[in-house]
């Protein structure tokens, strides 16, 4: 994982740098769409408010989502709801950046967030979760 914490005045959150694997689900079907299913990406740096990822899957701008987030510092995975707020090319044929704010996003999923930009070690974060699931119960 990389700790660079990344500035962009556009932002209402901090973002990190985070490498991971997404899975993205749309939630709507959208026009001309030849592929159903789970579409696997990878995250590039993640905040509070959203995450940003490459695909070689073109998403249309306001795309309702489900994403799946994991890594190896994160077992338990990340899951929350977004819709796609900005496109950008990358100098690859074929492979896009995408903009994705959350929703929707659950105090568990904010918790492991957190932990992610706070650099906190994982016993640590595995406390946050236990007691966030004891809260829950």
């Amino acid at each position: 994982m990389t700790s660079e914490i990344l500035a962009d005045e556009r932002r209402n959150e901090e973002r990190v740098a985070w490498r991971c694997h997404v899975r993205l689900l749309p939630l709507s079907l959208e026009p001309k769409t030849t592929r159903l299913g789970m579409h696997d990406v990878t995250g590039r740096n993640i905040s509070e408010g959203g995450l940003q990822v490459c695909s070689d899957r073109l998403f249309a701008l306001r795309s309702r989502l489900l994403v799946e987030m994991e890594s190896p510092e994160l077992p338990e995975g990340i899951q929350a709801v977004g819709s796609v707020v900005w496109i950008s090319p990358t100098g690859t044929d074929d492979l896009w950046c995408l903009g994705i704010e959350f929703s929707d996003v659950g105090e568990l999923a904010l918790t492991s967030i957190r932990t992610l930009k706070t650099d906190e070690d994982p016993t640590s974060y595995r406390a946050n979760l236990e007691q966030q699931d004891q809260r829950l119960a």
